[in-house]
């Protein structure tokens, strides 16, 4: 009998410390993701974003990366709005789908090939806007004509329409230091 007893004590001995430390992980984890952050500024388009839609970054990865690199500018009209605003890393803004093609056109025309390398890619929703974005951070390295290479380092914000195209396109670039 004794033994039985002490079984049963060991038993819900354990069983409690297995509950605490798993109810205690819980409810940090649960209290840390529910509790509002004070950010020491206030964000000018907004700070409520979840996770979007990972359809909306293949749409980019296989429009924007992959046409770019294989050099199938045309293929823009699948997946970009005809109303699409592009601010480049250059400064410049195009407005249309038909001026953003001959745009990239042009451009890619002064590479012989095109190597892109994602470092990441996330879809994200702003809660409080009802919108969806798609920022992409890669790696390219470009060969020219004369066969010299470039490479930069760019950040690309895409803005996903209701209609699921691209509409707006924020690029950032910083190119490699050439030694």
């Amino acid at each position: 009998m004794k033994k039985i007893f002490l079984l049963i004590t060991v038993a819900a001995v354990l069983n409690a410390c297995n509950n605490e430390i798993k109810s205690g992980s819980a409810d940090s984890d649960s209290t840390s993701a529910k509790s509002p952050v004070t950010l020491p500024y206030t964000a000018s388009y907004s700070s409520s974003f979840e996770m979007g839609n990972p359809e909306f970054s293949a749409t980019i990865l296989k429009g924007s990366w992959k046409d770019w690199e294989n050099n199938n500018i045309d293929n823009m009209k699948s997946w970009v709005a005809d109303t699409v605003v592009a601010f480049h890393s250059d400064n410049s803004m195009v407005r249309g789908v038909d001026s953003l093609i001959a745009t990239w056109k042009r451009n890619r025309a002064q590479y012989k090939a095109v190597i892109d390398t994602i470092n990441a890619v996330i879809p994200v929703f702003s809660t409080d806007k009802k919108e969806n974005w798609v920022l992409v951070w890669a790696t390219e390295i470009n060969t020219k004509m004369d066969d010299s290479k470039d490479t930069v380092a760019l950040m690309e914000t895409w803005r996903i329409n209701k209609d699921g195209k691209a509409d707006l396109l924020f690029q950032f670039e910083r190119q490699k230091r050439k030694e």
